[in-house]
């Protein structure tokens, strides 16, 4: 119950800190590990309440899952608090290419926004620039993007569409 309060205080200090981008993004981050924690404690405590020998190795299994998942959230945020001084001095990393592979959140209602982009067997988190399925695939899909990102956690902080202007 604790890590759940964790999660809903934290969920609302994010909602507050939107306009600083690395300490929302990090802030989310450890509501999810906390959100992670909280059902792995949860399904921890079925193992030891239950005396089916299915249902312990399941519960083990989830639990085992939602630790790693809570790792990976926790270790984002590291990333994302190492690339707080190339955010502030805007020293970001750029790649120009066409992307290789787009992968889009499972909305069951609502607009589908693009999560990760691959190129060159980089994958860049892109969420955070809010772009819908529907726009990526009529403007960008399939065009030379100029993506500029965060090195460390590979943030992308601006996404267009790159054309090669020849000046005189």
């Amino acid at each position: 119950m604790l890590f759940f309060i964790i999660t809903l205080i934290l969920w609302g200090i994010s909602e507050l800190t939107e306009d600083n981008f690395i300490l929302s993004e990090m802030i989310s981050a450890y509501c999810a590990a906390s959100l992670s924690l909280c059902f792995g404690i949860f399904f921890l405590a079925m193992i030891f309440g239950t005396r089916n020998w299915f249902a312990k190795i399941i519960c083990l299994l989830i639990t085992a899952l939602m630790m790693i998942t809570s790792y990976s959230f926790i270790e984002t945020s590291i990333l994302l608090y190492k690339d707080k001084t190339a955010f502030d001095n805007r020293e970001f990393e750029t790649v120009i290419a066409v992307p290789t592979g787009a992968e889009f959140d499972d909305a069951d209602y609502g607009t589908e926004f693009l999560m990760e982009l691959e190129i060159h067997h980089l994958t860049l988190d892109v969420y955070s620039l809010n772009i819908s399925r529907d726009y990526y695939q009529e403007n960008l899909s399939g065009k030379s993007l100029e993506i500029s990102y965060l090195p460390n956690s590979r943030y992308a902080v601006s996404l267009k569409e790159y054309s090669m202007e020849i000046k005189d």
